[in-house]
């Protein structure tokens, strides 16, 4: 099965709740989803970590927040017990593969011999795989892949949207654009607020989303496009914001692309920065240094400027042990991202810098 592909939800049900497993690395660097999953999902209840490593820790200790009440468990049998009816595959892969790797096949040729769904959001697709198709449906169970291929809508020059857009930008990968964006949205549905989360990316996608636009699986041409027809019916639909999960930074050599991509597509009214402090170079890729956030935020700026979009800095959402300087030279606030009320700090910040009220009663 492919999760459609603006929403998770209609498949949700039938999974719930799941095991996530992450291969003996629960708390370690390649299992942001996992984490992702256990501190901000929404959309399927978590039951357990499946972590040979970890067993018996709670997952909330593991990863620095505290007790969650999710166990850690040794293996799929216990799992079962927990009462788990899906496994998520918790572990993230750098690796360009056109086919299922061998170790990932294993367990979910393991996986499924016990009955479970296995939900996957690796670019290896679990449906690609023949033996693992015919063993899931022998077995009455469902591949669910998440990264199915998106849409391809090219850019409107005649699109308007009648809502406030907020981005979340990064100056690497995992530094907080999704949880920051997730926690903003969630703020502003308890203010009472008709808010929409448009999730980017796998891991916000399983966490739950209003609509889904996977950039990393829309060729280049059409991710634009895509972003804005998504914001835009999102706002059609009623919604006074629509908050917007960012990827990766504009000066990433890598997924640089991706991220200018979305900041032409959602043209926020206003932006958020996301900074690990104690970050000096890329994640997963050592040998490229994180630029400053100065360097980061100027190239917003200028690329905004030029092409007509406000792209107005609302706050910086930071954490890491290191202080943060680059915050003093601008009058928004600097919140820490694990903070309990960094999103009221952050919400209040962008509705006042966009003049949100009165642009609601237009």
């Amino acid at each position: 099965m492919e999760a459609p592909a603006e929403n998770l939800g209609a498949i949700s049900s039938d999974l719930d709740p799941v095991a996530v497993w992450t291969d003996g690395r629960l708390g370690l660097p390649g299992t942001k989803t996992a984490s992702g999953l256990i501190l901000t999902g929404a959309r399927w209840t978590v039951a357990c970590v499946v972590d040979v490593r970890r067993a018996g820790a709670d997952a909330g200790e593991v990863l620095g927040v505290g007790r969650l009440g999710v166990p850690v468990l040794p293996d799929l049998t216990a799992a079962r017990g927990a009462g788990a009816r899906s496994v998520v595959i918790g572990v993230n892969s750098m690796d360009a593969y056109t086919v299922v790797p061998a170790r990932l096949k294993g367990f979910v040729v393991e996986a499924v011999g016990h009955g479970f769904n296995v939900i996957c959001s690796t670019h290896a697709r679990l449906n690609d795989d023949p033996e693992l198709v015919r063993l899931a449906a022998a077995a009455g169970v469902e591949l669910v892949d998440v990264r199915g291929d998106g849409p391809r809508e090219t850019l409107s020059t005649d699109l308007s949207v009648d809502a406030t857009v907020l981005l979340t930008t990064g100056t690497d990968c995992a530094v907080g654009k999704m949880t920051t964006a997730l926690a903003v949205h969630r703020e502003a549905l308890s203010r009472g607020m008709r808010s929409a989360f448009l999730a980017t990316g796998q891991i916000a996608a399983m966490c739950g989303a209003d609509a889904v636009v996977q950039v990393d699986r829309i060729f280049a041409d059409f991710i634009t496009g895509a972003v804005q027809h998504a914001v835009h019916r999102l706002a059609s639909a009623g919604h006074e914001l629509v908050v917007v999960e960012g990827q990766a930074s504009t000066l990433h050599r890598v997924y640089g692309g991706n991220a200018v991509n979305l900041l032409y597509g959602a043209a926020p009214d206003a932006i958020i920065m996301c900074h690990d402090t104690d970050r000096q170079v890329r994640a997963m890729f050592p040998g490229l240094p994180v630029p400053p956030v100065a360097d980061e935020l100027q190239t917003i700026a200028d690329l905004g400027r030029r092409i007509g979009i406000p792209a107005a800095l609302a706050g910086f959402s930071v954490f890491g042990r290191k202080p943060f300087h680059e915050g003093d030279q601008h009058a928004v606030p600097v919140v820490d991202t694990r903070d309990p009320g960094a999103a009221a700090v952050l919400l209040d910040s962008v509705l006042r810098l966009t003049r949100h009220s009165e642009r609601d009663r237009r």
